[in-house]
């Protein structure tokens, strides 16, 4: 009974942008984010953001930097994308990484491009409080943060551990020759450390990156990486992109995508592709 019931909860996950669809879980029900994919699909999940990064790793195959990987979502669609992609997947908190390990268990073919990284990415390369948020139906955690600020803005319970965190920059040491072409900061109010402590990375490799953007965020050396590292922002908004001058923050569009100048030329033929509306103010 427990081996079909385990069965009964994987499931495919489809997209048109995949060169092959994906297995994953959701976690007895637990993990919210598998049963909204589950339930409406993987475009409908956080959307644009999972079809544009989709089309991004296929336009610019490379290293795929996963920070906040929680249960692997995003490591395994990009990987599916194109068979080009490696994916780098950051997790700190054991219990969800054992989650994501699951999940990349599950598709084997797609398991020896992604690494498990059991750290966070902050400013400082040590070991660090972490406050792992607890909601009473037991659901996979994904507003655990190193920001006490954000927990504070959260409420409810939380649980403190401590984890080992990497700057982007010692991390980026131990990669060799490969090149980042492409980042998710999605860290809950953290994005700004892990921006800080990657700015060497950032201005050599050049990545695309996606970052959340919540109302209380700390935007200080994100708009400082638009202003000197020559980077634009675009609000990832359901039917649309909205380019600003700043990180602005939106009720319908927590994420953005951070562009080097030189790449900024794929943004239109991205929304052509898309069928995105670009709104520039």
């Amino acid at each position: 009974m427990k081996r079909r019931a385990e069965l009964a909860e994987h499931f495919d996950v489809h997209h048109p942008g995949l060169a092959d669809s994906f297995r994953f879980s959701t976690s007895s029900d637990l993990d919210i984010v598998g049963n909204a994919v589950k339930a409406q699909g993987l475009a409908a999940y956080e959307t644009p953001t999972v079809d544009i990064l989709i089309e991004l790793s296929r336009t610019d195959p490379g290293l795929f930097i996963d920070v906040g990987a929680n249960t692997g979502l995003y490591a395994l669609a990009v990987t599916a994308a194109d068979p080009a992609v490696h994916a780098v997947a950051f997790e700190p908190l054991e219990s969800v990484r054992e989650l994501l390990r699951h999940n990349v268990e599950l598709n084997p073919e797609l398991a020896a491009r992604i690494t498990i990284e059991p750290l966070g990415l902050s400013n400082e390369t040590g070991a660090f409080t972490f406050y792992e948020t607890i909601n009473d139906q037991g659901f996979v955690s994904t507003s655990s943060s190193l920001d006490m600020t954000h927990i504070q803005a959260v409420g409810g319970e939380h649980v403190e551990r401590t984890i080992p965190t990497i700057t982007l920059d010692d991390f980026a040491q131990t990669l060799g020759d490969q090149t980042i072409s492409l980042m998710k900061i999605d860290v809950e109010g953290h994005e700004h450390a892990v921006i800080s402590g990657g700015r060497g990375v950032l201005a050599t490799h050049r990545p695309i990156l996606t970052v959340e953007v919540l109302g209380n965020s700390e935007r200080g050396p994100m708009e400082d990486l638009l202003a000197r590292d020559n980077y634009f922002a675009f609000a990832m908004a359901p039917g649309e992109l909205r380019q600003r001058d700043r990180l602005w923050f939106f009720d319908d569009a927590w994420n953005h995508l951070l562009v080097p100048a030189e790449k900024v030329g794929h943004i239109s033929a991205l929304c052509r592709t898309l069928g995105l509306r670009l709104d520039v103010s």
